[in-house]
């Protein structure tokens, strides 16, 4: 049976053999490789890197995007900065490839929050909405968890239940 964690773990490997492949094909002597598949440098670039951060949004779920597309970005710049010592030649324009195939898939994860947001709060300025989330953040946070076992005012007064039904008895 396939679950979500089937998915995460299928991503983990795809990203794990997608950043090798990256590094190997980035740094090694395979300049102009991209050609033989009708694509041009920027192109491979931006659908590499737009590729490895959708992979990284699968693997990692319980990441938050801005971070693994930063992180993406950190690869990206560190690629070309590492092509200077592999006797290659590094360009802004492939970092801005690399940047432009991140943000592509950056914006895109972000559609299904902006259609929620359009169902069920259209009328409301983002700003609203934003405040809105971050009251709710703090009022979920501010929450403790009870103990595992029953406190000392529960075994003192009986659990929450049957404080509760002792002050509202049912109607007959």
């Amino acid at each position: 049976m396939l679950t979500p964690n089937h998915v995460v773990i299928a991503a983990k490997a795809v990203l794990f053999v997608g950043a090798a492949s990256a590094v190997t094909l980035m740094l090694g002597p395979f300049q102009g490789l991209e050609e033989a598949f009708g694509l041009s440098d920027k192109a491979a670039h931006a659908l590499a890197f737009g590729g490895l951060t959708a992979m990284a949004f699968l693997a990692f779920p319980k990441m938050r995007r801005n971070d693994l597309a930063i992180a993406a970005i950190l690869l990206g710049a560190s690629a070309e900065i590492a092509q200077l010592f592999a006797h290659r030649s590094a360009s802004f324009t492939d970092f801005a490839a690399d940047v432009a195939g991140i943000s592509v898939v950056y914006l895109a994860s972000h559609i299904e929050a902006v259609r929620r947001d359009a169902r069920e709060r259209g009328a409301m300025r983002f700003s609203d909405i934003s405040a809105q989330r971050q009251r709710r953040r703090r009022r979920k946070s501010s929450v403790v968890m009870p103990a595992a076992g029953p406190t000392e005012s529960e075994t003192a007064h009986g659990s929450f239940a049957s404080r509760a039904a002792a002050r509202f008895p049912r109607e007959a």
